[in-house]
């Protein structure tokens, strides 16, 4: 524990609305961590109740540290903690008494918080610490408020024999330009200290240094005012805040200057008293910097203003990623050079070679130079009042997060942009306020005799397209209109096409639709009446295309065939910018249908690393190993790979007690080089080859350059935590040609099922090879669940579809009852069937008449009806025949009325909103919701007359998703195009051959048509769909495996 100093430190207050401020100024940054351990020593953590705001995460760790240091506890609160909340709410209510240390993005969640005593760590920037007081204005008490602000005139006295001061003009900037093949790279760490006073630790074998720069470092060298730059560097120069400290990060001995000719290494900074000297020598640096960037890209130089941060530049780093969402917007992380990198496979297509970035937890792709920006000062083409709407609704007050960081420099400069990256992380922002600029901005000069929107914007559906059109709305506001066009035209509902068609006979801005609604518009859209203008459209935005493809894929399919065409999208030619966002990267998607509308100044980003190492071809091998023996398959895979004397690999796992455990037993085998890497606070560069282990805290911070294989030893228990595992391939991406994707070998166990289940969702979203070992795992702990007290349970449809049940989470019973197993006594079970098809449910399911059971003897209202339905219809015609169900009960027959004709159904639940859920008997077999005033008695005369309509399914047929939910505009296509009722041939008969009939499901190899066509390879060669060749063998299982049903208790 260290020793609390003198704890008297010149202090004054102030009233400010109401609240009493107290300004207290330590003589150092160690007399103020004093000072704070002493303040909460000496009050009662039981009645005085604490918060402290850091301004970084790095600066909150490094506090609470000092803290524990001075035994004092406390507890820090970071956002991407799940239990951040939770741990607020039991500390609100006198749960948990130590005082809290937390940052500005935790001040939205103290509303209604009580708290006495409020210490600012550091006096932030004047706007803001104005935000922080309005957050704080919520607290249910007022708390009384003091800031620290130590003393930077006076020079720091640190503690210890073996440290000495180090003048801040001797420390210079670390700057990083590596040449196409350089081996070595200088690598530095970033913190947040409050000081400007710079202190150097002496070792006997090596000095090592970490510098610190504020955000605003970053905020001002991406400036792009010329005007105000000489003002800003001063400003720069004057908050620059340098610590240099004992860490493991080493000085490299090869200087800047030795590694370029003539670099201008000898620029000092004097924060304190800037010169004229010093300041030409800052541009100088500058200059140079960019010009050797630029050599090293094989890029034209770019122009010579102190706008842009070079992509050498690398500043220092120690800020701890967000693992829950990879938002590192806090960083200044920026680990690799700019070189000039051929295409992946995947943009091979459509596009010659790239570049490859990697910053703020961002893969990057681009022809161009990539410069990201802070905030909403680093893209200048984004005009203030487009500005000041983002802050009304919310958007980028402090800073842009990560992907709009590259983003928005980009897209408002003119070019198109496909963003892949986990929910709520601002892909659609990355682009929507250039949308409405770019929109607003054409149609202010769009003739009056014009027609056609400026820009389609297209979403999913209308949830999800509802709060965009609101934001777009907001934006358009704020930008005024000199012309009487309408801004925003939406289309949700097919029924209101026509309306939209003549409104969009005169130009508009944007037009808000959804993927069937528009390609319901392009129908009206015809040479002689033109709804849509090519020359005039200058965007398209596909907002989260992954939805699209999961719930209209035919519709979405049809969409991008048809876009080109009309907009004549061509590579090279078009003037239209195309922006793309979804979670998931589809190759082949992407490759045949996205990447060809895309003009050649394209940026593709990557917030997700596995997305972004799906992307860059990263083999996975997924292995289920129990318990020991993982250990046992780890060796035998070294030896395999001769032991990596010249490859390297690293080893995740999931506790430093694990990585002991594993190093001992590695040790113990020999011939191994194995290094290990525990804490994030003891990280160095690793360069060697053989084996490093390492635990996922060490992830986000560790430099291990290409690598040939990553093992994932342990899982985590997060999926996020899991994925941003792969981040370490990034340097493998990165190399040019040829290189080495790389391979990922995960080790789980068969206990681990939640995550055997998102592995195996993951590989199947992006139609990876079918891991069937893993979905047997998942299906078999269904089966294993004990049921007893589930015996009044509804049994699962996918088991009894099926044989197994591969949801993550299912409430139904995944047993049979043995009396459930057979079927209705008419129902055939062998042999070939003649049929009509009723409808179709989904492409593998129908509803079927057996032909020669229940002949047609009448089409009514274009429906085929036998005599039982011709009956039924005639009797309940007549009103006095008709008597009102007064009470429906779950397993009752009944009859309702449907599409105007009167048809027999059962009961299935009576809703609390007036409706009936009934399924039908004779027409259908599906579940349909009625009015409870439409539910009749079933006269005696038609209750025992066996059901008409029978269920006929394919065995094995099933989409390539584990919720095996077929897509809506899937089956409406199979409707259409397979079972298609032609004019002269109403009652065209189907056959197929019966493999088993279980319950009410009669299954079928297959179903053909008079013609000959099958069913099947009609469905499969079309969409995304899969044939389980071991499906009647699972039901066949299920069948067997049936039992009594429990007796009630």
């Amino acid at each position: 524990m260290k020793p609390i100093g003198d704890h008297q430190v010149p202090s004054f207050k102030v009233e400010s609305r109401g609240t009493c401020i107290t300004y207290a100024s330590p003589r150092s940054g160690a007399a103020a961590h004093d000072f704070l351990a002493h303040t909460l020593q000496e009050g009662d953590a039981h009645k005085c109740r604490t918060i402290l705001i850091c301004q970084q995460n790095c600066e909150a760790e490094r506090l609470k540290s000092e803290l524990a240091e001075r035994d004092v506890k406390s507890i820090l609160l970071l956002t991407h903690d799940p239990m951040a909340r939770q741990v607020l709410l039991l500390w609100s209510k006198g749960y948990i008494h130590q005082a809290l240390i937390l940052c500005d993005d935790m001040l939205e969640y103290l509303g209604g918080v009580e708290a006495n005593l409020v210490i600012h760590t550091t006096l932030p920037e004047l706007n803001t610490f104005e935000e922080r007081m309005k957050w704080l204005s919520g607290l249910k008490v007022k708390a009384e408020m003091m800031v620290i602000t130590p003393r930077h005139e006076e020079d720091n006295k640190k503690e210890g024999k073996d440290e000495v001061e180090l003048p801040l003009k001797d420390i210079k900037p670390v700057v990083k330009v590596a040449p196409p093949n350089s081996k070595k790279t200088h690598e530095t760490k970033e913190t947040m200290p409050n000081s400007t006073t710079a202190t150097i630790s002496k070792n006997d074998e090596e000095h090592r240094m970490s510098l610190s720069v504020r955000d605003t470092m970053e905020k001002r060298l991406e400036s792009t005012n010329p005007e105000t730059s000489n003002s800003l560097e001063k400003l720069q120069l004057d908050q620059l805040s340098l610590e240099v400290k004992n860490t493991d990060l080493a000085m490299d001995e090869s200087s800047l200057a030795a590694g370029k000719p003539n670099a201008p290494g000898d620029a000092h900074l004097n924060a304190e008293h800037p010169t004229g000297a010093s300041e030409a020598e800052f541009q100088k640096l500058k200059a140079w910097k960019l010009r050797n960037a630029s050599k090293d890209m094989a890029l034209p130089p770019p122009p010579s203003l102190p706008i842009e941060k070079p992509p050498g530049l690398e500043l220092p780093d120690t800020t701890t990623s967000d693992l829950g969402v990879v938002d590192d917007t806090t960083s200044l992380d920026s680990i690799t050079t700019v070189q000039d990198y051929p295409a992946s496979p995947a943009v091979e297509p459509s596009s010659a070679a790239g570049q490859l970035f990697y910053n703020y937890g961002v893969l990057t792709w681009s022809r161009h130079l990539v410069v990201p920006c802070y905030d909403l000062g680093g893209a200048p083409e984004i005009s203030t009042a487009i500005r000041q709407a983002m802050f009304q609704l919310g958007v980028a007050k402090f800073r842009a997060r990560a992907v709009q960081r590259f983003a928005w420099p980009h897209v408002s400069s003119g070019k198109s942009a496909i963003v892949v990256g986990n929910m709520q992380i601002g892909k659609t922002w990355s682009y929507l306020p250039t949308v409405c600029q770019s929109s607003h901005k054409e149609l202010q000069c769009r003739p009056a005799d014009g027609h056609g929107p400026s820009c389609i914007f297209v979403c999913p559906n209308q949830s999800q397209g509802k709060p965009i059109g609101r934001w777009m709305a907001t934006m358009f506001r704020s930008l005024g209109s000199e012309v009487a066009f309408e801004d925003v035209v939406t289309l949700w509902d097919k029924s209101h096409v026509a309306d939209i068609v003549c409104r969009l006979s005169r130009p508009v801005g944007i037009l808000l639709t959804s993927v069937d609604s528009l390609l319901e518009l392009l129908g009206h859209h015809t040479r002689n009446s033109p709804i849509f203008d090519a020359q005039a459209v200058k965007c398209i935005a596909l907002d989260n295309l992954n939805d699209m493809i999961r719930l209209l894929p035919d519709a979405t399919m049809k969409l991008l065939k048809r876009l080109p065409e009309m907009i004549k999208l061509t590579q090279g030619q078009t003037k239209c910018n195309v922006f793309v966002s979804g979670r998931i990267w589809h190759t082949d998607l992407m490759v045949q249908r996205i990447l060809p509308l895309m003009p050649p100044d394209v940026l593709i980003l990557f917030e997700d690393a596995l997305e972004a190492s799906v992307y860059g071809g990263v083999q996975l091998d997924i292995k289920v190993v129990e318990g020991e023996v993982k250990i046992e398959h780890l060796m035998r895979l070294i030896e395999r790979r001769n032991r990596f004397v010249e490859e390297r690999a690293v080893v995740v796992c999931s506790s430093s007690t694990e990585v002991r455990h594993l190093r001992r037993k590695l040790n113990a085998m020999g011939g191994v080089n194995v290094q290990t890497i525990v804490s994030s606070a003891c990280y160095s560069k690793w360069s060697t080859a053989g084996l490093l282990l390492i635990t996922d805290e060490v992830v986000p911070k560790l430099r291990c350059g290409k690598i040939t294989l990553l093992i994932h030893y342990s899982l985590d228990t997060s999926w996020m935590r899991f994925k941003h595992r792969f981040v370490l391939f990034y340097e493998n991406l990165r190399l040019q040609a040829p290189r080495s994707v790389g391979q990922s070998v995960i080790f789980v166990k068969s206990t681990d099922v939640d995550s055997i289940w998102m592995l195996s969702d993951f590989l199947l979203k992006h139609e990876l090879p079918r891991p069937i070992h893993l979905l047997d795992i998942i299906s078999q702990r269904r089966l294993t669940e004990p049921q007893q007290p589930r015996g009044q349970l509804k049994l699962c449809r996918q088991l009894t579809a099926f044989g197994d049940c591969l949801r993550h989470t299912c409430s139904y019973r995944h047993v049979l009852w043995q009396h459930e197993v057979l079927p209705p006594k008419h129902y055939p079970t062998a042999g070939q069937i003649r049929f009509s098809v009723l409808t179709c449910n989904s492409p593998a399911t129908l509803s079927v008449r057996l032909s020669d059971q229940f002949p047609t003897v009448v089409n009514f209202l274009n429906v085929p009806m036998t005599q039982l339905g011709k009956d039924v219809q005639r009797h309940y015609e007549v009103e006095e025949n008709r008597r009102r169900h007064p009470n429906p009960v779950p397993g009752e027959r009944a009859v309702v009325k449907n599409l105007n004709r009167y048809e027999r159904a059962d009961i299935v639940n009576v809703e609390n909103n007036g409706k009936v859920a009934v399924q039908l008997l004779d027409t259908s077999t599906e579940v349909v919701s009625s009015n409870a005033s439409q539910v009749y008695i079933c006269d005696e005369l038609f209750k025992e007359q066996p059901r008409e309509a029978m269920e006929v399914r394919i065995t094995g047929l099933e989409p390539q998703s584990l919720d095996r939910l077929w897509p809506e505009d899937v089956r409406n296509m199979v409707r259409k195009q397979f079972f298609n009722r032609r004019q002269n041939n109403r009652s065209r008969q189907f056959h197929a051959v019966i493999q088993a009939t279980i319950q009410q499901t009669i299954f079928v190899r297959d179903v053909h048509d008079e013609e000959g066509n099958d069913l099947s390879s009609f469905v499969t060669n079309r969409f995304r769909a899969h044939h389980e060749q071991r499906c009647l063998d699972k039901l066949t299982a299920m069948v067997q495996s049936a039992r009594e049903f429990p007796p009630s208790s």
